[in-house]
């Protein structure tokens, strides 16, 4: 899956019976099209791992809703640029993260903070933040022999891109185009080889991925798209005098739209 492609050519033909190669270009550049549509229409600029820093207008509160969810972690609160660190313990002062419970499609999250205020000012609150749809640290195993190969568990919907791998201890892994040595990875569609030098590993494999009900949205709109290329400007068809087929005018359909709905995103100050 490409940066920000909410779906794949393999699904999408499935999906619509495409058996031949002829249209792959085609179907392509609409995967591309729709997924920043409906990136565009859920205010998201992605829905992978992504590092933000934003920046509000201090309220005189103590209590912050950040732009972009699901929150993973917070890097640096600043208010009047004065650093406020991390909370680590009660009695103490410092900011606290409202957690992600891990399933999509999350809410808004906020940074508390406590000892401190969010003060009055203008754009004097910076918030650098990680947020997107992410496993981090699954845990797999090298195969001892054979290809070497793992495939990710990908629970809450379709692989999206790497976020890295480590061993067990914590070590990390660097990643290769081909040919990975002892050390090294190569991730593809969710499918991750190693080195036979690395057979039996213990790992940690952290990836973005696509919810499973926005991936199916996109198909589904994908779909809808590359059969309109047949009926052009047509409102409705007759079908040998007897019946007329009529066809619906809307941007999106209704069942996507339900589905999309839950992760768009309220536009905050």
């Amino acid at each position: 899956m490409t940066l920000n492609s909410l779906t794949t050519l393999a699904t999408v033909k499935s999906w619509a019976g495409v058996t031949t190669t002829n249209d792959d270009t085609l179907l392509t550049q609409l995967i591309g099209d729709v997924s920043r549509f409906i990136l565009s229409y859920l205010q998201r600029p992605t829905l992978f791992q992504y590092l933000f820093s934003d920046v509000y207008d201090g309220l005189g509160g103590r209590r912050q809703i950040l732009r972009h969810w699901p929150v993973v972690s917070v890097a640096l609160v600043t208010v009047d640029d004065i650093t406020v660190p991390a909370l680590s313990g009660i009695p103490g002062a410092g900011f606290v993260l409202e957690p992600w419970d891990g399933f999509p499609p999350g809410r808004p999250q906020a940074v508390s903070l406590r000892g401190y205020d969010y003060c009055r000012g203008w754009s004097n609150v910076n918030i650098t933040y990680t947020a997107g749809f992410v496993i981090q640290n699954e845990a797999q195993t090298v195969p001892a022999s054979g290809n070497y190969v793992v495939a990710v568990n990908a629970p809450f919907g379709a692989w999206g891109i790497d976020q890295g791998v480590t061993y067990a201890n914590g070590m990390a892994l660097v990643s290769v185009s081909s040919n990975p040595a002892q050390g090294q990875y190569t991730a593809n569609n969710g499918t991750y080889t190693f080195a036979a030098a690395d057979a039996s590993a213990s790992v940690l494999i952290s990836y973005s991925y696509v919810p499973s009900d926005v991936g199916h949205a996109c198909m589904e709109l994908v779909g809808e798209r590359y059969r309109y290329k047949n009926r052009i400007g047509e409102v409705s068809k007759s079908l040998g005098g007897q019946e007329t087929m009529a066809f619906s005018q809307k941007d999106m359909p209704d069942f996507i739209r339900t589905l999309l709905q839950p992760y768009k995103r309220v536009i905050l100050a």
